[in-house]
């Protein structure tokens, strides 16, 4: 089986970088050092993305919306061009699941599939190999696509069909996001009232209202490190495809809405390209607030 992945942001860099380490495979992405990175690591570069079709039988994506998805199988010189009948493509992406079924369906007249395996839990579990993968997928294709996903980690949930995957994700997204702000917020009314951020999120965490943004990000925010992760613009994104799945589903939105507008906010403020951790940022100042361990109170 010859192996390619095609987009090495953040988080398609680290993915690529595990797959490597496990199997030998080739990368493609317009970011000449990105792609370096790989070729240093052992990978081989393929110059195009129809090439990369023509030598592989299995194909990651990792890119930023399912328009980039069905652009990189679908527009002249894509995948859909030069993989072979029986070929795989697997959608690493924070996608639209109704874009995914729909490309998925227009693959089979080629008899190519497609399955949807998003992940959950930051760059550096996808390097240490122990990320969270959600695979959508019929089960004819459940197989082989968990044979090659295990290389990147064995945390494996087959959620359902073409997909289910993507779902699942937003789901996930919504939650995490709604969280990272709601505990930036709780985070500012503690320093607001004169108590240590550190000293607030060291209760908070061994508290009931505890959870994963609290205990795994936030002292990293409180030390100052908010110039990572994926974008502003993503995030809100990723906001939006989950409230219309509700509103589709006939399921209220509330807090969802509410977050999709409060990460709109931070767009306005700080621009789409910005880290999603500089959301921080975006609480101080609207609470006139510095979250840092070193400091506690109201700017001055």
């Amino acid at each position: 089986m010859s192996i390619g992945y095609i987009g090495l942001g953040d988080m398609g860099g680290a993915l690529a970088s595990r797959l490597q380490s496990q199997r030998q495979i080739s990368v493609y992405d317009k970011n000449e050092s990105a792609v370096a990175a790989l070729i240093a690591q052992g990978a081989a570069a393929s110059e195009s993305v129809a090439e990369m079709g023509r030598t592989c039988t299995t194909v990651f994506l990792c890119l930023p919306t399912s328009q980039h998805v069905r652009s990189v199988i679908f527009d002249d010189g894509g995948l859909a061009e030069t993989l072979a009948p029986g070929s795989l493509i697997i959608d690493q992406t924070s996608g639209d699941p109704e874009a995914t079924r729909a490309i998925a369906k227009d693959l089979e007249s080629r008899q190519i599939m497609l399955v949807d395996a998003p992940v959950s839990g930051g760059a550096p579990a996808a390097l240490a190999g122990t990320i969270s993968i959600m695979l959508g997928a019929d089960d004819h294709a459940v197989g082989r696509a968990v044979e090659v996903l295990e290389s990147i980690s064995p945390v494996i949930t087959h959620i359902g069909g073409i997909g289910a995957g993507h779902t699942i994700k937003l789901i996930n997204n919504l939650l995490s996001c709604s969280q990272r702000w709601l505990s930036l917020e709780a985070l500012a009314i503690a320093t607001k009232n004169g108590i240590d951020p550190e000293a607030a999120l060291k209760v908070l965490v061994a508290g009931g209202g505890r959870n994963a943004y609290l205990e795994q990000q936030a002292s990293k925010i409180l030390a100052g490190d908010r110039d990572r992760g994926f974008s502003l613009g993503l995030a809100h994104k990723d906001l939006k495809l989950a409230c219309a799945l509700g509103a589709a589903s006939g399921v209220p939105t509330f807090f969802g809405s509410l977050s999709r507008e409060l990460y709109q906010t931070g767009i306005a403020l700080l621009g789409r390209d910005s880290h999603v951790e500089t959301v921080a940022s975006v609480v101080e100042r609207l609470a006139d607030v510095e979250l840092t361990s070193s400091h506690s109170g109201t700017k001055g």
